[in-house]
Formats: structure tokens, C-alpha cells, sequence
């Protein structure tokens, strides 16, 4: 078989005959004409893909073909038999659960399960004998999700992405306008910020430490993170190597100023000092597993939290890197990809873009997760950075339609009367 390409947009490996990016959507030169939603005019497609793949596994033939949305599929004008192909790829990947991905063994069908999106309540959990490792796997299989109320806060942005919460404020940081946006708690812009002690090229992800320092990681241009005031201002660049943040995706500083970051090329998380010398890491391709880091959280408990991709999920880990639990999570690619916050009870909560949905995990038992769910509308679009605020509200941004968004946790669900 020949050799894997590189998508020209996300860098992803792109297997031999693939006519899309599995983790961006853009088309490959093996693709029929046509442009992919989401792609910007002037974006480059991915990389040439050749011929061939008939020795691919399942797993590998199945990302393939569905990376192919749905809403690409009315564009293009090839083949009526390619055209129906890859309908019928596409409706089967919106039926087939995480759990197929996760238990498929190489020469076995997958399990056929309800994605976790589609009706998420209850749970069940069982020890995951589907990978060789001693980790928990508590998945949603149905009930009705919690709906919560939320407000706009602020619709001005263009693509925000991370989100934290700091100093009475709020700080976006949105990669298409190249800025750090620094808000009040009402979400009224006091400032923006477009360079540390270079213009940002591609900030992605924020976050602040105890001290109310604030942390932009910017992916672009090799990689860097920068430290800010209050008020946006540069103070000093962390001296990491070059190239080692370089399309990194998520960012978190712990109760101890340790810098973690989701370094997604590599498939590792790691923490730093504000010197930049690395402390921990910790690899998150399991069993040679696609599971690629877009966000990381520490949690008081020597927790390490990481949301994935490929294998879209967020798994629980050691100090010393061992996986002990995980939450299987719908389907997202690394740019939009699911962002992680926790709260001052220790509360977990992540993002499902492609659902426009929430988890709260507050344990590994049953009774500890839910699914929330926002009201429909055309408002709630991809939901991605996230932010938990002393006031006990939720921060998200929301990357397809420029808007910021407030969720109150203590409120009841609406749905109960």
C-alpha cells in the first residue's frame, strides 16, 4: 500500500485513495470537483491521495469514506454511483456508535450503537476489555438529556474558539481575527490584544493561572505561549523549544502554575514551568489507537483530563500516565474539536461541537454524568471553548457563528414542569 500523505489544512495523515481529511472535512485531490462546507475560498484542499487502500483495515476504510459530511455531499456533481456510495457511507456513520470504533477488532464487524448524541441520559459503564488496559469506559446509551437555558453574551466574534475565566473578566481568543479579546462579565469588549512580542498568527486556546496571569497559546508559526496581564497586555513569552507547541490545541495552568498543553501532532499532553522546562508527559496513543489530544484540564485530584479526536473521547489520567477511565464522545475534528473545563468543586465539563451539547462528569459512576443539551435554534451552531466562572456559569464559544454564550449550572431543567 502506499505511503500516507499529510492533509494540506490540519496536517492529518491522509490514507491512499481518501477523498477527505477524517479530521477537517477538506477534500482530497482524489476527491470529485467540488468544495467542502466550511472551507474558505483560497483554503487548500489536502494533500494528493493515490489509488488504492484495498489493504486498509475497517477501522482505516470506514474514516475514510464518512469523513465526507452529509452537507458536502449536495455540492458536488460526480458520479450518480459515487453520489449514492457515499450517501449511504454517510447515514451509516451517523448510525454507528462509539463503541464500534472502540471494540472493532481487525476482521469483525463493528457494534452497531446509538451515538452517544442522539439520546443521552443514562449510562452504563463496564471495565474496557476492549482495550488491553485496565480503564473504565462509561458510555450514554439513552434518556432524555437535561436542557439548559443560556444567553448570548456577545455575538461580534468571527471564529472564537478557547474561553477562560479570570480577574472579573472574560478572555476569547478568536484565531481568524488573530486577537485576545479581554471582556467584562457581561461579555462588553474592554479590549483586544493581536500580538505577544510577535503578531499572534493563530491563537487558539487561553487560560489563566491563580494570579489572574493569563496564558495564549498560540498554534501558528511553530507554536508559542504567551503571558499576559490582566488587561491583555504582553509580559514574557514561556521559553519552550521550537516547534514543540507547533499546531498544539489546548491549553490549562493548574493550582501550582504547571502549564499543561494538548500537544495534538504528537500525541501527547505535557506540563511546563513558566521557564519552559518540560515536567510531565504523558502519551495518549494508547495501543496504537488514534487518539489525538485537543484539550487538557488538571484536576485537584492528581487527575489528568484529556479530550481526543479520531477516537473522539475524553479519557482520565494518572500523574504518571495511566488511562483509567473513559467517556466515548461524538464525533469532532481537531480544529473544532472537544474543550475541557473544570470547576471549583472539581466538576469536569466538556464540549461536543458536531452536537451542540455539553457533559458534566463529576465522577466515574453512573449517577455522576450527565448530557445537556441547549434549546434548538439557529443561534447554537458548533459549541467548542469552554470556561467555568467563580459565579458557578459556564463560558462557551460557539466557532460557526461568532457568539459567546452563558450557562447558569444551578438552574433546574425546564423540561421537569
Amino acid at each position: 500500500m502506499a505511503a500516507a500523505q499529510k492533509c494540506a489544512r490540519c496536517e492529518a495523515e491522509i490514507l491512499p485513495g481518501q477523498l477527505a481529511c477524517w479530521a477537517c472535512g477538506a477534500l482530497t485531490a482524489a476527491a470529485p470537483e467540488g468544495k467542502a462546507e466550511g472551507l474558505e475560498e483560497g483554503e487548500p484542499t489536502s494533500a494528493a491521495a493515490e489509488e488504492g487502500g484495498s489493504g486498509a483495515s475497517w477501522r482505516e476504510r470506514l474514516r475514510g469514506i464518512t469523513a465526507i459530511r452529509m452537507r458536502t455531499l449536495i455540492l458536488w456533481s460526480g458520479s450518480p454511483i459515487l453520489f449514492a456510495a457515499i450517501l449511504v457511507a454517510a447515514v451509516a456513520r451517523e448510525s454507528l456508535g462509539i463503541e464500534g470504533i472502540i471494540s472493532g477488532r481487525e476482521g469483525e464487524a463493528p457494534n452497531v450503537a446509538a451515538a452517544e448524541g442522539q439520546a443521552s441520559g443514562q449510562a452504563s459503564a463496564e471495565e474496557g476489555s476492549n482495550f488491553d488496559l485496565p480503564i473504565t469506559r462509561t458510555t450514554l446509551t439513552g434518556g432524555d438529556e437535561k436542557v439548559m437555558e443560556f444567553e448570548v453574551i456577545n455575538d461580534s466574534f468571527s471564529r472564537p474558539r478557547g474561553a477562560a475565566s479570570a480577574n472579573g473578566r472574560l478572555y476569547i481568543v478568536d484565531p481568524e481575527q488573530g486577537a485576545l479579546f479581554v471582556l467584562d462579565s457581561d461579555g462588553v469588549e474592554l479590549g483586544r490584544v493581536r500580538r505577544s512580542d510577535s503578531d499572534f498568527v493563530e491563537p487558539v486556546d487561553v487560560a489563566a493561572d491563580a494570579a489572574g496571569n493569563v496564558y495564549v497559546l498560540d498554534a501558528g508559526g511553530g507554536g508559542q505561549i504567551s503571558v499576559h496581564d490582566a488587561d491583555g497586555a504582553f509580559v514574557f513569552a514561556v521559553p519552550i523549544a521550537e516547534n514543540t507547541l507547533d499546531r498544539s490545541r489546548g491549553i490549562d495552568v493548574d493550582y501550582q502554575g504547571r502549564i499543561w498543553v494538548a500537544l495534538t501532532p504528537a500525541l501527547d499532553v505535557a506540563a511546563f514551568d513558566a521557564g519552559g522546562q518540560e515536567l510531565i508527559r504523558i502519551a495518549t496513543d494508547l495501543e496504537g489507537r488514534d487518539l489525538q489530544p485537543v484539550d487538557v484540564v488538571y484536576s485537584a485530584d492528581d487527575a489528568v483530563f484529556v479530550s481526543t479526536v479520531g477516537l473522539t473521547a475524553v479519557i482520565r489520567f494518572t500523574l504518571t500516565g495511566e488511562p483509567v477511565s473513559l467517556w466515548p464522545l461524538v464525533d469532532a475534528n481537531s480544529v473544532d474539536g472537544p474543550h475541557l473545563a473544570v470547576d471549583e468543586d472539581g466538576v469536569i465539563y466538556v464540549t461536543q461541537p458536531e452536537r451542540g451539547r455539553l457533559l458534566r462528569i463529576a465522577g466515574d459512576d453512573l449517577d455522576s454524568l450527565q448530557a445537556w443539551a441547549l434549546p434548538a435554534g439557529p443561534s447554537l451552531r458548533k459549541l467548542v471553548g469552554i470556561a467555568a466562572g467563580p459565579d458557578g456559569a459556564l463560558v462557551v464559544t460557539d466557532s460557526e457563528n461568532g457568539s459567546i454564550y452563558r450557562i447558569p449550572t444551578g438552574q433546574q431543567d425546564p423540561t421537569d414542569g
